[in-house]
């Protein structure tokens, strides 16, 4: 979509080489906080916005301000919300590549997701990198030059990912405002503070309400993710090894979810078949509760499409017949750090009742 550039990493950034970071390895940030201070180019969620520009200041005020979206591929959009955004004016997504035994690959090549299955099941190495700067710096750019008032920039949680970081970089020399959303989500948690973002700019609303609408809906949003095994993970440096060898010696499946930008465990399941049953369970019971009318359920996979309609369905059937499922790929820079045989269910927000959260009950994020 934008020229692709080799990776150039920054002295600022904290990410570490593999692009995704492991789960607990920087501090928190609050779900729905604002992910950085105000500056001369962006503000924080909920603060006023920055000073129009000389060239906004001479748009008509009765005017509805023009604000592009940008998000990464770690957003996890289904086919057919992609071609809709794609359409429509204002909009770019930036790829996050993965690299398998030295080779990059980005997710828009036919061969990436057959090249990543394989690469797991022989335990291959794969590593995934955040976004250079210069791809956003060119998104970013296009707008600017296209005569857009503002930008809202929209990513995977800064908790895993440097990609926030290479938006600040980006935005440095870009002549509009640039508002970073860090998502505190993943896959279609982060997808529906996208889509929740395209909609206010569609409704007519300037860069702090478009912010807000991505902020609040990826933090309404419910996470939960059934692994195979520990291994991945273990490889991925994304849990140590004795953990893993507890995980392997046990037969742990565990359940996982986000917090706070973070994977977090929420149950730990002695059998692969205790674990779907709790992951139908736990998810069911958030579909049921959702106060959404005919809310999204989206069951991810690794390459099993399949299994994942027939859980979708079965949930629906059991749950809310009204729901709109929607079956999406784990993007493959997320699919390389948990494995295969994985899903996850993205149930939209918010919920009437408590939702788990780290093993333990907890209130929607407001």
């Amino acid at each position: 979509m934008f020229p692709r550039e080799p990776r150039s990493p920054s002295p600022r950034s904290t990410e570490r080489e593999g692009g995704l970071r492991p789960f607990g390895d920087a501090a928190s940030i609050p779900v729905g906080a604002p992910s950085e201070p105000p500056s001369a180019s962006a503000s924080s969620v909920g603060a006023p916005s920055e000073p129009p520009s000389a060239s906004a200041s001479s748009v008509d005020a009765a005017a509805p301000p023009r604000v592009a979206v940008v998000t990464d591929s770690a957003a996890a959009l289904p086919d057919a919300w992609l071609r809709a955004f794609e359409d429509a004016p204002g909009f770019a997504l930036v790829d996050m590549p993965v690299l398998i035994s030295g080779q990059l690959y980005t997710a828009d090549e036919s061969d990436t997701l057959s090249s990543l299955v394989v690469a797991l099941a022989e335990g291959t190495p794969v590593t995934t990198s955040r976004p250079a700067p210069g791809q956003l710096r060119a998104a970013y750019r296009r707008f600017e030059e296209e005569g857009y008032d503002a930008i809202v920039s929209v990513h995977l949680s800064g908790e895993l990912s440097g990609t926030v970081g290479a938006a600040r970089i980006a935005r440095q020399d870009i002549g509009i405002p640039v508002r970073i959303v860090d998502t505190a989500s993943a896959g279609l948690g982060q997808g529906l503070g996208v889509r929740a973002a395209l909609r206010a700019v569609a409704s007519g609303a300037g860069i702090d309400d478009v912010a807000a609408a991505a902020c609040e809906t990826a933090a309404q949003a419910q996470v939960l993710i059934q692994v195979r095994s520990l291994e991945t993970l273990r490889r991925g440096g994304r849990v140590n090894p004795t953990t893993a060898m507890v995980g392997s010696m046990f037969q742990l499946k565990p359940l996982l979810s986000m917090a706070e930008g973070k994977i977090v465990t929420v149950e730990r399941p002695v059998s692969l078949p205790r674990a779907k049953a709790r992951f139908m369970l736990l998810a069911g019971e958030a579909l049921a509760h959702a106060e959404t009318d005919r809310p999204v359920l989206c069951i991810h996979h690794v390459a099993d499409p399949h299994g994942a309609r027939e859980i979708g369905e079965v949930l629906m059937d059991r749950y809310r017949p009204d729901a709109e499922l929607v079956i999406s790929d784990l993007p493959p820079v997320l699919s390389a750090h948990v494995g295969l045989g994985t899903k996850a269910a993205v149930i939209e927000g918010p919920t009437s009742r408590p939702v788990w959260h780290g093993g333990r009950a907890a209130q929607p994020h407001p």
